[in-house]
């Protein structure tokens, strides 16, 4: 201002005025176009994607979750690929191979369905795929005449009067058999001989508990104790005193010439228990007698006392 002379005060003062307006003027056009640059404009905003920690992919975006696989499978050779498929989680799968590993394999569709954490949900789309094959079904017992629906009159009679061969101890040996008849108290069924019909006239045994008595006994190779038909189904403690046991040879396995897949059949081994002896067989050679069974992994003492009527080496 000393420059201008010519001025006067108050002019002076006007034009000093005037800098520092310039001066606040051009500071404040450049904090704005600042502010503009770093702001991201609404066609960026559509345009850019930038990650975000809880969605782990785009802004806005919804990642799709890929849809399970429904298809027809057998769960006793489904692997684990294959169950996955099928939407069920890694400790389901899991669960899978130990049932199967302990209990053999699942004989029909609702068996799969105690499958640990099944939902209702996972139930009506997996059930109706769920294929058991013919091998792992239980044997239906046959029907006899006196079941048929369309026997009637005289002859439903004369049916219900025919004189049958029968393993029953007792009053009733060689007598009449009528589908109605319960056993009454010192009666008796041979148990290791006898069929679903004469099983299910045991008071407490029907025709589902009949028929898992047979099928379980075949899978054994015959009972040498009553208490083994417990095994196979629940069933009241009643019904023991109804039951006696023939000594009859039971069907006996070889176990130095069986896969691990047929000594899992029989339902005293599971599936450690038949991989230690094929791993014995193949590392050490043939075990020769039942004894040799107590150094293998798996074998309780109680395991092999009532593995001994079943095994041969």
């Amino acid at each position: 201002m000393k420059r201008l002379p010519t001025l006067t005060k108050s002019q002076r003062r006007a034009l000093l005025v005037l800098e520092w307006v310039l001066l606040i003027g051009i500071i404040g056009v450049a904090i704005w176009k600042s502010g503009k640059s770093q702001t991201p404009s609404k066609s960026s905003l559509k345009g850019d994607s930038f990650s975000s920690p809880l969605r782990g992919g785009q802004v806005g975006s919804v990642p799709k979750e890929e849809p399970f696989e429904t298809f027809p499978f057998d769960p006793n050779t489904a692997d684990s690929t294959t169950l996955l498929r099928l939407g069920l989680s890694p400790w389901q799968v899991r669960s899978i191979y130990r049932y199967r590993a302990k209990h053999g394999r699942y004989h029909k569709p609702e068996d799969f369905k105690r499958v640990p954490g099944m939902t209702n949900e996972q139930w009506e789309r997996l059930g109706p795929n769920v294929r058991i094959d013919k091998k792992y079904q239980y044997i239906a017992p046959k029907q006899t005449p006196s079941d048929s629906p369309f026997l009637k009159g005289e002859d439903k009679e004369r049916e219900d009067t025919i004189h049958k061969v029968s393993p029953l101890r007792g009053d009733l040996e060689g007598s009449v058999v009528a589908r109605s008849v319960k056993l009454s108290a010192g009666q008796t069924i041979d148990i290791n001989t006898a069929d679903t019909t004469l099983l299910k006239m045991i008071p407490g045994i029907a025709s589902k508990r009949a028929a898992r008595i047979v099928a379980y006994r075949d899978k054994l190779g015959g009972f040498v104790a009553v208490e083994q038909a417990m095994e196979a189904i629940e069933m009241p403690d009643s019904v023991l005193n109804y039951m006696t046991v023939s000594q009859v040879p039971v069907a006996k396995i070889n176990v130095n010439k069986l896969s691990v897949q047929q000594l899992m059949k029989h339902p005293y081994i599971n599936f450690y228990q038949a991989k230690a002896i094929f791993e014995h067989r193949r590392n050490k050679g043939d075990l020769h007698r039942i004894e040799e069974l107590s150094h293998l992994e798996g074998f309780r003492a109680s395991d092999i006392e009532r593995l001994q009527p079943y095994l041969d080496f």
